[in-house]
């Protein structure tokens, strides 16, 4: 299988979603990003074997900022607003909410943070769960915003806060 596949296939990364060969290879969606001509035969080689140790070791951070370009172009948002409605991210932790919640990046910058999660009801932020460590960056820090401005009907109401 590929790099991509198997990238999704581990643990932790079912919030990142597949971004399509022909975006990768768009050279105006590569712009700024840094990276040897080997990382990205890597990423798009078809018959990638996960026994072989990776060539540069960059090929995470690197989708991970092409990832981040590509949920905030039309077909990323498309992509993504299916993995909410199906509920792939976290719900709430609040057990008074349970709303289905977004992913957010607290930095645009690699390494800097972890990835947490956002619930569009309570407007909070909370850590996913504990053996999830996915760089913030591969979501950024304006995604869930982004998100709900283009699809406000999937918004939820406030919460109905009943004083006791």
């Amino acid at each position: 299988s590929s790099w991509i596949s198997w990238f999704l296939g581990i643990k932790g990364n079912e919030y990142v979603c597949r971004v399509t060969i022909d975006y990768i290879q768009e050279t105006f969606n590569q712009m700024g990003l840094e990276y040897f001509t080997e990382t990205l035969q890597v990423i798009l080689n078809p018959g990638f074997d996960s026994s072989l140790d990776w060539v540069f070791g960059d090929e995470e951070k690197w989708y991970g900022m092409i990832h981040a370009r590509y949920i905030m172009s039309e077909r990323g948002v498309d992509n993504m607003r299916q993995k909410y409605e199906r509920g792939d991210f976290e719900v709430c932790p609040k057990l008074s909410c349970r709303q289905k919640a977004l992913t957010v990046g607290p930095s645009d910058v690699c390494g800097k943070s972890n990835v947490k999660i956002f619930c569009p009801r309570c407007n909070d932020f909370y850590e996913l769960r504990s053996d999830t460590q996915l760089d913030a960056a591969m979501f950024g820090t304006s995604f869930s915003h982004n998100f709900l401005a283009q699809w406000p009907n999937l918004r939820p109401q406030p919460p109905l806060d009943v004083p006791r």
